[in-house]
């Protein structure tokens, strides 16, 4: 398998779409101002791309700033769900996929959901997929990576990432969707595929095992 890096995956996924006829690249249009107007060029464009909203990036995939502004945007997100519901060395590859089948398909984006609902429903599905494939059960190895590293008490942060590690994988990934990505339990009960009632109660339940876990042995 070839593997393309973060840092790669802008420029591999710009061989999906074939450039459009007529239209000349970026190269070209600057070509006749040499380095000086591609310096300025570029000093504008990031700028302005940084203020687009995730609909406005969206709807432009196809321009490589774009999509590198969406990647740097959401990759964090996205990763974090990946590890909560594969391994560690597998969250990299669903990661990368997920960001090409959004380069791939953004012109089939209805507006049915945020278009960072509709990334993360990307990710779940391909970690679901890889999951079959493997016959793999709900893992989270890292999931609290987020909230760990802002938690100078090592010894509460190993006892935070056993505490989630614990719950079932049902459960983890409705923490992880609702109280560490931020997502309404609308949402995520619609990137799960599960009613919004169960996604409540999982969510629900899932604070409930947690503040049990954690609060375990302090009365004693």
């Amino acid at each position: 398998m070839v593997t393309i890096t973060f840092a790669e995956t802008a420029g591999a996924t710009g061989l999906v779409r074939p450039p459009r006829v007529g239209r000349p690249c970026l190269a070209s249009r600057i070509a006749a101002g040499g380095v000086h107007t591609l310096r300025s060029h570029l000093r504008t464009l990031r700028p302005a791309v940084e203020r687009m909203s995730d609909l406005e990036l969206l709807g432009q995939l196809s321009d490589d700033a774009c999509l590198r502004e969406f990647i740097a945007r959401h990759s964090g997100s996205v990763r974090c769900l990946a590890l909560t519901m594969v391994r560690s060395h597998d969250a990299d590859e669903v990661v990368q996929d997920t960001f090409i089948a959004a380069h791939r398909s953004f012109e089939q984006f209805r507006g049915e959901s945020t278009p960072r609902t509709w990334l993360h429903t990307i990710c779940y599905r391909r970690c679901l997929t890889l999951l079959r494939k493997k016959h793999l059960q709900l893992v989270s190895e890292d999931v609290v990576v987020g909230l760990a590293a802002r938690s100078t008490d090592e010894a509460l942060r190993m006892t935070l990432e056993r505490a989630i590690d614990g719950l079932s994988g049902d459960l983890k990934v409705a923490f992880t969707l609702v109280d560490v990505l931020g997502f309404s339990r609308e949402e995520a009960a619609q990137m799960a595929g599960v009613p919004g009632n169960t996604m409540r109660a999982r969510a629900a339940r899932a604070r409930i095992v947690l503040a049990s876990t954690l609060t375990e042995g302090d009365d004693s």
